[in-house]
């Protein structure tokens, strides 16, 4: 199931549509570069064999070949010097790449994150999300259906179980990567004529007390093809450690760019709707200290989980009870004090030895006393506000990487407007045409259009864009000689400027673009341009605002009304 994620095999044979291509560019890198270890592996296999050849002849026969024993047939002592003169690299060598690319290629079939069912759900459920909003079906104006996507959206946010495979799979393949890599070196160093042993592993190739002298053929095999495997193993380190940073959550690196734009996303009260951790000292802090809890507090945690389930220790019925009666204490007490008073008051009106102005003197300063004792017992029972737990960074969350990973995969444009259907942001499709900047030329008689600002998504879009233009509006004029296109306005790219005639009735049709592909659908402008224009060139100037054409046809348009009823 790994390969099938990461390839896409499924949705390319169209048998699995509704699905992401969850793997990104680095993660189809990181598979390639493990079959290319595997290719090499097998490659050594079939030109070395299974056991790597020797030949051996007797040591006068290096310095002349005259000596008749050199014309004969050693394979018989060749085999029986191999265990003498070969090394451990020359002996395994070969057997050593094909275990290293069965272990890199077999990590993908562990369910750490590839193949594992939890991962894949989780793509699913945002990807229900995503088809609705996308396609704009009707059942997306439902109000239970818009509660279902909040729950799930929530969830999303608060879990951060992808995050963590992700991290859990690049680090142990990191690990696997570093650890062939120095193995593979050590190998190599070991083939090469510079003298370099550092385990001490090579022989002087010496045989029988030094009788007779042994070459091994493939040496300088293994030397070229350890030399490749390890370029290969050191560009599948450094992805690996690309998508370790990747999972790290630091905004605006590694990959991490919408991290940036949520941070920038406010409420209609001016809140933040998301909580992302912009300091990447308190970010690498944060994961240093989950990573450290993971290793040493959480076992111990577990630990603990595991006797008290076992020892079947749980809260039995006295303990809640007691927990029960602690908490009406209070009540108690308050009740026993009203009791008390109201006998001590029935005394007071009991008792007839003392005149009535005195008994009404006395009452007067004991009722005094008595009310002031519960005003103090109020004050010290005032009620405390509860303690709210801080809302913990969202860095992690499983929302930010399924949108930060489909970014490789998909226009992020699409993703930024993905965000404001989910969120409380106006979209681009509130972009309208401004009146007061929207002005006519009337030295040219050219209508200069511009649209009021979208907010914070316009924004984003922008800076998304940056590199590329930016947004662009592309739009044209209908009029009576039909379809007018648009040109560029050097002080700004978005503005539309037309060549109309005065007096014409024009309607104005828009759209906003990015990476030449239609963002959004802005709603037609119909404005209609006076006959004549000096009475507004004394109020304005030669820049005449398009908010005086407006005011001028509704007034025509009402007096003709009047004059017609």
């Amino acid at each position: 199931m790994a390969f099938l994620d990461i390839l896409n095999i499924p949705g390319l044979l169209g048998t699995d549509l509704h699905s992401f291509k969850r793997a990104n560019i680095y993660d189809k890198i990181d598979l390639g570069l493990a079959g290319v270890v595997g290719i090499i592996g097998v490659v050594v296999l079939i030109l070395n064999g299974f056991s790597t050849p020797i030949t051996c002849v007797p040591t006068s026969c290096e310095s002349s070949n005259t000596n008749p024993n050199c014309a004969l047939d050693w394979t018989y002592q060749s085999g029986l010097c191999k265990g003498e003169v070969q090394s451990f690299p020359d002996a395994s060598f070969h057997y050593l790449l094909v275990i290293f690319a069965l272990l890199l290629v077999g990590l993908l079939t562990v369910p750490i994150y590839w193949g594992s069912n939890a991962s894949k759900e989780l793509f699913d459920n945002f990807y229900y999300i995503w088809a609705k909003l996308k396609n704009g079906d009707e059942e997306c104006k439902d109000v239970e259906w818009k509660r279902r996507m909040h729950f799930v959206l929530d969830q999303l946010k608060s879990g951060n179980s992808l995050t963590t495979r992700y991290a859990l799979y690049h680090g142990v393949a990191l690990v696997l990567d570093l650890v062939a890599l120095v193995v593979v070196g050590l190998y190599t160093l070991n083939f090469t004529d510079l003298g370099l042993d550092p385990l001490g592993l090579a022989t002087d190739g010496s045989c029988s007390n030094g009788a007779f002298t042994c070459n091994i053929p493939n040496r300088n095999l293994f030397k070229w093809f350890g030399v490749l495997t390890s370029l290969v193993l050191v560009g599948k380190a450094i992805v690996n450690l690309k998508c370790l940073l990747f999972s790290l959550g630091l905004p605006g690196l590694f990959g991490r760019n919408f991290l940036i734009y949520a941070n920038q996303l406010n409420d209609n009260s001016g809140e933040g709707i998301y909580n992302i951790q912009t300091n990447p000292i308190m970010v690498l802090l944060q994961t240093l200290l989950v990573v450290l809890k993971l290793i040493f507090i959480a076992p111990i945690q577990w630990l603990l989980a595991f006797c008290r389930f076992y020892a079947r220790k749980t809260d039995g019925p006295k303990e809640i009870i007691k927990r029960l009666s602690a908490t009406n204490i209070r009540a108690e007490q308050k009740e026993t004090k009203k009791v008390e008073k109201e006998a001590k008051a029935l005394e007071t009106e009991a008792s007839g030895d003392d005149d009535a102005a005195v008994k009404k003197g006395d009452a007067k300063k004991e009722k005094p006393k008595e009310i002031e004792k519960p005003k103090e017992e109020e004050k010290k029972e005032e009620p405390v506000s509860t303690p709210l737990i801080a809302r913990p960074a969202q860095n992690w969350s499983d929302l930010f990487f399924i949108i930060d990973i489909l970014s490789y995969n998909i226009d992020p444009c699409d993703l930024i407007l993905f965000m404001t259907k989910i969120n409380p942001v106006p979209g681009l499709e509130n972009k309208k045409v401004s009146v007061d900047i929207s002005y006519l030329d009337t030295t040219t008689t050219t209508m200069v259009v511009s649209h009021t600002d979208a907010g914070v998504i316009e924004a984003l879009l922008d800076t998304e864009l940056a590199t590329e233009g930016g947004l662009q509006i592309v739009g044209w004029l209908e009029g009576p000689t039909g379809i007018m296109w648009s040109q560029k306005t050097q002080d700004n790219p978005k503005n539309l400027a037309f060549a109309v005639s005065l007096g014409s009735t024009y309607e104005l049709v828009s759209a906003v673009y990015g990476r030449g592909r239609m963002l959004a659908r802005l709603q037609n402008f119909t404005f209609q341009c006076p006959q004549d224009t000096k009475k507004q060139i004394k109020k304005y100037g030669n820049n005449v605002p398009l908010s005086a054409f407006i005011s001028q046809s509704l007034f025509q348009k009402f007096s003709s009304e009047g004059v017609t009823a």
